[in-house]
């Protein structure tokens, strides 16, 4: 989806050093790559990253596509990109695909026509579940943070999203980078984890300082995402209230489904739970 595609785009771009050393395992140097051909950039995804990489002398290029679930087709698709970025620059290419969920079909491609093996194609598959989290959870870099929920994890969900927030707090100085980054852990998680829990861990203020969450709010309202948890947030405020004081005036349940933004349901919330009567709870809602 394209939101992913946005988000994996901006990090490999801010983050190259980080993501080559995911997939080497070391650090290594990388220079990003900017593709000018039209041939190239018309079967270039936005969530391809292209770098270019010296390492220990040896200098190559790292094509990275990044897939949310299985495809029959990637295969042919990863030799199409390889074939055109190795065309295009006459340098060798270490094609990478990184399965954000699930586990790839199959990591080559090959077909032989009467007597020759015309294609043997091979390129490396990561499968972030199958990735040990903890030492990038707590030491990794902070580029792959975004990343780290889809790994493998002893700790809760919960406990993984909230030191994820912490680093992210911690380490990314700058605001507007800092909100891009927390909005692309929210929206990664969103693949493995419900997005109660991701709510409840990051805060939607915290996100809204990207430059890119204005476009992928219009994305999730689109597909009626943003709706069914803003009518999830206030199913639950509602039975809330009505466990703590019982049934729920007609003209206060009017007010409070005319809610819609989440942290003024959040607040709504902090007041039901701080009031000891529904009397309570009206007066603090004029205030």
């Amino acid at each position: 989806m394209a939101e992913y595609d946005h988000l994996i785009k901006a990090i490999t771009q801010r983050y190259t050093q980080h993501i080559a050393a995911l997939i080497r395992g070391m650090e290594v140097t990388v220079e990003r790559v900017v593709e000018q051909d039209k041939e190239a950039v018309s079967l270039h995804r936005l969530s391809d990253a292209l770098f270019k990489v010296t390492e220990d002398g040896y200098e190559y290029l790292m094509l990275v596509e990044f897939q949310t679930r299985p495809d029959r087709e990637m295969p042919l698709r990863m030799l199409e990109y390889t074939a055109i970025h190795h065309r295009r620059y006459r340098k060798p290419v270490y094609p990478v695909l990184v399965n954000l969920t699930g586990r790839g079909i199959k990591e080559k491609y090959s077909f032989d026509c009467l007597d020759l093996s015309v294609i043997g194609f091979n390129y490396h598959q990561i499968n972030l579940r199958d990735v040990y989290g903890t030492e990038y959870l707590y030491q990794g870099l902070i580029g792959i943070i975004p990343f780290v929920p889809l790994m493998k994890h002893d700790e809760s969900p919960e406990k993984v999203l909230e030191k994820c927030a912490q680093r992210l707090e911690c380490e990314v100085p700058d605001e507007e980078e800092r909100s891009t980054m927390y909005l692309a852990l929210g929206v990664m998680a969103s693949l493995k984890f419900p997005k109660y829990l991701i709510l409840k861990v990051l805060e939607v203020s915290r996100m809204e300082n990207s430059p890119l969450f204005d476009g992928i709010r219009e994305e999730w309202e689109a597909r009626g995402e943003l709706k069914g948890e803003l009518k999830g947030r206030l199913d639950l405020l509602i039975d809330l209230i009505e466990t703590k004081f019982g049934a729920v005036p007609d003209d206060l349940r009017e007010q409070l489904i005319a809610l819609k933004e989440p942290d003024v349901i959040k607040e709504v919330v902090r007041k039901a739970v701080s009031s000891d009567t529904i009397e309570d709870f009206i007066a603090t809602l004029k205030q």
